[in-house]
C-alpha cells in the first residue's frame, strides 16, 4: 500500500475504533440536550466501554476475536448506524425521543431548585472550541515527536499485554508464554489498542503511542462535558478544557510514565460524572440510564482508582439528596437519585465477572491502613523521600501556581446547589493527596495528586469567567475584562509552549539505536533466545530494565532475564526467583566468576549492552571468553554465548590459577 494511503487508512481506523461504536450508541441513546462536542466526548467514551465490555462478552462465551470478527463487528455497527440514518431521512419524524420534560416545565434540581441558564453556543464558538480542541491533539503528537517507543515502565506491559490480546484473540486468562501469572488486570486500554492494531495493521508499541495521546486529548473534551453538566455554561466548560488541554502539567505529562489505563479511566470518569449530575438535576430518562450504566462498567473495566474516585462522587450525592430530605421533610427527588443507584449498580453487574476474577487474586493487597502525621511514618509507610516526591508531583512552578489560584474557585462551587456535591467531591480528592491519615492500599496519595487537575480546571474556568463577569459590570469594564481575559490567555499559552518538551529524558529508556537493535534480534536470533540485559531497583522490592534490553520481550517474543514489572503479580516462589536473578545482575561489573555463574544458572544465550546504561558495559566485556559479539552500531553491543561443551573453560584472569569454573 502507497504510504500516504497507509497514513490515512491510520487515521480511518483510529476513527473507526474510537468513535463508530459510540455512534452506533447514540443512535440508540440521543441525548438532544447536549451540543456537537459534548455528543463526541460520550461517543468517545461510549465507545471505550462497548469495547471492553464486548471483550469480556467473548471472554465469557470462550469465543475468540480475530482480526475478521473485528472487522465484522465493526462493519455490523456501521450497518447499524447508516440505517438509522436512512430512516431518520425518509421519516424525519421517527427519531430518538428527547428526554421527557418535568413537571411544570421545569427541570428539578436535588433540592427543588431550578437549573440555571443553560448557555448553548453559537456554531461559531462551537467552531472555535473544536478548533482548540484539533490544537490540543496536534500538541499531544507533538510531544511525542521524538519518542519510538513508549516510555518508562508501564509502557512495557502495556505493550506486552497488546501482544497477548492478538496472539489469544481476546482477553487472556494468563500472560504465558512470557509470564506465568494469571491476568486480572484493567484492560479496556488495551482491547482499544488491540482493536486498533489489527484494524490498521500497525504493531502494538505504535498503538499503544498513539491510542494513547488520542486518549489524552480526549480528558479534556471530557471535562468540557463535565463542565457544560455543572453549569450549562459553554464558556466555563470550554475555559476548563482549554486548562486541562494547554495550561496543566497533567495529564499531558502522563505520556512519561506510560500511564495510559488511568488516562482511560480519566476518559470516562467526567462522563459518568456527567451524567450523574444530569439525573439528579434535569431529570431521569432511559437514555440517561441506559448511558450511566454503560459508563459504570467501562470505568471499571478501564481504571480500579478513576472507579473509586466515581464511587465517591455518588456518595456525596446520595448524602446531599439525603440531607436536602432531612432539612426540607420533602423527598420530591427520591425518584432520580434511587434510579441514579440502580444504572450504577447495573453497571456493576456488566462488569461484575471481571470484578470477581479480579477480587480473586487481588484481595490480599486490599487494605485499609492509617499514617500519622510524621515524615518518617510517611516514609516507612511508602518509600524514602516519598514526601519530596509528593511535593515534586505539584511542580513545575507554573503548575503549582494553577493549583493553588484553583482554590479560589470552591466558594463559587459550594455556594451554587448545582455544583456543591463536585465542590466536596474536589475538596476530598485534595484530602486523598496528603501523605497521612487514612489510606486504602493499593491506591496512594500521588495518585490523588496527579488527578487534582481535574477538579483544579474546572475550578479555575469557573473563577475566572465569575470574575470576568463581574468586572464586566464595573466602571473599569473596558480595561479590566481585557485584561483578565489576556491574563487567562496567557496563562494557556505558557502552559502550551512549556509542555511542547513535556517528556522527561530520564524515563526515555529507547532510542532510535535501540529499536534498530532489536530488529535485528528479532531477524537474526532463534525464538528460544534468552538475553542478559542490564537491570536496576526499581519501588517496593521489584526491578526495571534500564535500556531497549528490556522491551526485547514484548517486541520480539524473545525472553530476557528481566520481564515485564508485572511478574510481581505471580506467585512468591517466582517473584523471588526473579527478583534473585535481577539482584545478582544488577551487581555485574564484568566478565567475572558471578558473571558466569549468572549465565549459567539462568540459561542465558545472548547479552545485550548500551554503552553508559547500566553496571555491565562492553568495556569490560572484552577477552571475555566464550563471548562472540555478534552485533555493534552506535553504542548497542549484541553478544552471543558460545557452546562451552569442553570439560572446562578459563576465566582470562585465572593464568594465575586463581579462577576456573567447571562447566
Amino acid at each position: 500500500m502507497d504510504s500516504s494511503l497507509a497514513a490515512l487508512w491510520v487515521v480511518v481506523a483510529a476513527l473507526i475504533v474510537l468513535l463508530l461504536p459510540g455512534f452506533a450508541w447514540l443512535v440508540l441513546f440521543w441525548e438532544r440536550d447536549q451540543d456537537f462536542l459534548e455528543q463526541v466526548a460520550g461517543v468517545i467514551g461510549s465507545s471505550i466501554s462497548l469495547t471492553a465490555i464486548t471483550v469480556l462478552g467473548f471472554y465469557l462465551a470462550g469465543w475468540q476475536i480475530s482480526a475478521p470478527v473485528f472487522v465484522g463487528l465493526y462493519v455490523a455497527l456501521l450497518i447499524v448506524v447508516l440505517g438509522s440514518l436512512v430512516v431518520r431521512f425518509l421519516f424525519p419524524g421517527h427519531s430518538p425521543r428527547s428526554n421527557p420534560p418535568n413537571d411544570a416545565g421545569q427541570q428539578p434540581g436535588l433540592e427543588g431548585h431550578s437549573q440555571p441558564s443553560r448557555r448553548t453556543p453559537p456554531w461559531i464558538h462551537l467552531v472555535f472550541i473544536g478548533i482548540a480542541l484539533c490544537l490540543i491533539v496536534a500538541l499531544r503528537f507533538y510531544q511525542i515527536r521524538d519518542l519510538v517507543l513508549p516510555s518508562w515502565v508501564d509502557s512495557v506491559h502495556h505493550v506486552l499485554i497488546v501482544r497477548v490480546f492478538l496472539e489469544n484473540h481476546g482477553l487472556p486468562k494468563t500472560l504465558d508464554p512470557y509470564l506465568p501469572i494469571p491476568f486480572y488486570y484493567h484492560y479496556s486500554f488495551h482491547a482499544l489498542s488491540a482493536a486498533f492494531s489489527a484494524l490498521a495493521q500497525v504493531p502494538p508499541h505504535q498503538a499503544v503511542l498513539w491510542i494513547g495521546q488520542i486518549l489524552n486529548a480526549a480528558v479534556a473534551l471530557a471535562v468540557y462535558r463535565l463542565g457544560k453538566a455543572l453549569w450549562g455554561d459553554w464558556r466555563r466548560a470550554g475555559l476548563g478544557m482549554l486548562l486541562v488541554g494547554f495550561a496543566s502539567q497533567m495529564p499531558a505529562y502522563y505520556v512519561t510514565w506510560g500511564r495510559y489505563t488511568l488516562l482511560t479511566g480519566l476518559v470516562l470518569l467526567p462522563l459518568a460524572m456527567a451524567t450523574a449530575q444530569d439525573i439528579l438535576h434535569k431529570g431521569v430518562s432511559r437514555s440517561r440510564l441506559a448511558n450511566l450504566a454503560l459508563l459504570t462498567a467501562g470505568l471499571l473495566l478501564s481504571h480500579y482508582y478513576a472507579a473509586l474516585l466515581f464511587a465517591l462522587f455518588l456518595v456525596f450525592c446520595f448524602g446531599q439528596a439525603i440531607i436536602a430530605g432531612l432539612r426540607t421533610g420533602q423527598w420530591r427527588n427520591h425518584r432520580n437519585w434511587l434510579l441514579l443507584f440502580m444504572g450504577a449498580a447495573i453497571g456493576v453487574l456488566l462488569a461484575a465477572p471481571w470484578l470477581y476474577r479480579m477480587w480473586g487474586h487481588a484481595q490480599s493487597d486490599i487494605n485499609l491502613g492509617a499514617v500519622s502525621p510524621s515524615m518518617q511514618a510517611v516514609e516507612d509507610s511508602y518509600f524514602p523521600g516519598y514526601g519530596s516526591y509528593l511535593l515534586h508531583l505539584l511542580g513545575p512552578r507554573r503548575n503549582t501556581i494553577f493549583l493553588i489560584i484553583s482554590l479560589g474557585g470552591l466558594p463559587f462551587m459550594l455556594r451554587r446547589r448545582e455544583t456543591r456535591t463536585f465542590a466536596f467531591w474536589a475538596i476530598a480528592l485534595g484530602l486523598m493527596s496528603q501523605p497521612w491519615g487514612l489510606y486504602l492500599a493499593p491506591f496512594r496519595p500521588d495518585h490523588a495528586i496527579i488527578v487534582l487537575f481535574l477538579p483544579a480546571a474546572l475550578l479555575l474556568a469557573d473563577l475566572i469567567v465569575t470574575i470576568v463577569e463581574w468586572l464586566g459590570n464595573t466602571r473599569i469594564s473596558r480595561i479590566a475584562v481585557p485584561a483578565a481575559l489576556l491574563i487567562a490567555a496567557g496563562a494557556i499559552v505558557w502552559g502550551a509552549w512549556d509542555t511542547r518538551k513535556i517528556i522527561n529524558q530520564s524515563t526515555v529508556l529507547t532510542t532510535r539505536d535501540d529499536m534498530q537493535a532489536i530488529s535485528w534480534i528479532d531477524a537474526n536470533t532463534p525464538e528460544s533466545a534468552r538475553f542478559l540485559i542490564n537491570v536496576t531497583h526499581w519501588q517496593y522490592g521489584s526491578y526495571r530494565g534500564v535500556d531497549g534490553g528490556w522491551w526485547i520481550g514484548p517486541l520480539t517474543g524473545r525472553e530476557t532475564l528481566l520481564p515485564a514489572v508485572l511478574y510481581v503479580m505471580g506467585d512468591d516462589e517466582y517473584v523471588r526467583h526473579v527478583n534473585e536473578y535481577a539482584v545478582r545482575a544488577s551487581e555485574l561489573q564484568g566478565c567475572s566468576p558471578e558473571f558466569w555463574d549468572l549465565v549459567n544458572s539462568a540459561g542465558i544465550t545472548h547479552i545485550y549492552l548500551n554503552q553508559d546504561k547500566g553496571s555491565l558495559q562492553p568495556t569490560n566485556m572484552q577477552n571475555c571468553p566464550y563471548l562472540e559479539l555478534v552485533y555493534k552500531e552506535n553504542g548497542v553491543y549484541i553478544y552471543k554465548i558460545l557452546d562451552q561443551n569442553s570439560s572446562d573453560y578459563i576465566h582470562p584472569e585465572a593464568a594465575n590459577g586463581i579462577v576456573k569454573f567447571d562447566t
